[in-house]
């Protein structure tokens, strides 16, 4: 939701709507798009217990110590609660998400469950490769400046263009589309994949436990199955674009099928190009279409 605007902001494009209704999303959006650079001295003056300013919260190693030791625990919270001016928030925010994400050993395998607390228990552990992982506890300073300075020059590259960062449904965005100028040819227009489910984690004090669980709520309480919401949602997305704008979209491997994505996207537009999801392991495919 971020590297595509990111990659069309540093190629000049004038104005970007970035929309996820995952809050972490919104979260990096803002440290990405028109935030102040992380520095390093604000990060060292919050790593520091005795002067750093933080919000009230639900510190939080009580809910993921099956996950986390304390100290990595404490780094985040230094830096996502830290009591600053929005501006300034949002970039450690966002590193703070950052630091934790890299325990994990993959973006595939995800995060693996402490089986004890002991750095020499678990460099012991016949069972996994626990290196990294205790490396990475080590060197806080040396992992959040490295973070940093790969969040400073994305900044740098998306420069200033005007930017609407949301966190609401696709169809409500879409309504404010109304082909009149508000979404203006030529543009691209990338509409979320249809998944089977939404994104359970609202609670501020319990964003980092999005990235642990990762999991997507059933439509329980919708009269909508899986499929019929997010088809309506997709046609939301589509229907408004006037002619000539081009769509991304992705599907396959949530609550469509790639044969019923495709019905949904070419009642729209024609497909220009598209491409298998690559890891040989998914139906799923990418297209890019254009609004007839």
């Amino acid at each position: 939701s971020c590297l595509l605007p990111m990659a069309f902001a540093a190629a000049g494009a004038p104005r970007l709507v970035v929309n996820d209704p995952a809050p972490r999303t919104t979260l990096a959006a803002r440290a990405l798009f028109g935030a102040r650079p992380i520095d390093l001295r604000a990060v060292a003056l919050q790593l520091d217990g005795r002067t750093a300013a933080i919000r009230p919260h639900v510190p939080t190693f009580h809910f993921l110590c099956d996950y986390f030791p304390e100290s990595a625990c404490a780094v985040f919270d230094r830096l996502f609660h830290a009591a600053l001016p929005p501006a300034e928030a949002a970039g450690l925010r966002y590193l703070a998400l950052r630091w934790m994400l890299g325990f994990a050993p993959s973006a595939e395998e995800g995060f693996r469950p402490l089986e004890t607390h002991d750095p020499a228990q678990l460099a012991a552990d016949p069972a996994a490769d626990w290196r990294p992982f205790l490396a990475r506890l080590a060197d806080p300073a040396g992992v959040l400046a490295a973070l940093a300075a790969d969040i400073n020059a994305g900044i740098a590259a998306v420069g200033a263009p005007a930017v609407e960062i949301r966190c609401a449904d696709m169809a409500d965005v879409a309504r404010g589309l109304d082909g009149t100028g508000a979404c203006p040819a030529p543009c691209l227009v990338a509409a979320n994949p249809p998944t089977a489910g939404i994104d359970e984690y609202v609670v501020d004090d319990q964003i980092a436990h999005s990235l642990i669980a990762n999991r997507l709520v059933p439509l329980s309480r919708s009269t909508e199955t899986p499929a019929e919401f997010w088809t309506r949602r997709i046609e939301a997305a589509l229907a408004p674009l006037p002619a000539g704008t081009f769509f991304l979209v992705w599907g396959g491997d949530g609550a469509l099928t790639p044969d019923q994505c495709r019905a949904v996207w070419t009642r729209f537009g024609r497909a220009l190009v598209e491409r298998a999801a690559g890891d040989g392991r998914r139906d799923a495919v990418w297209a890019i279409h254009r609004r007839e």
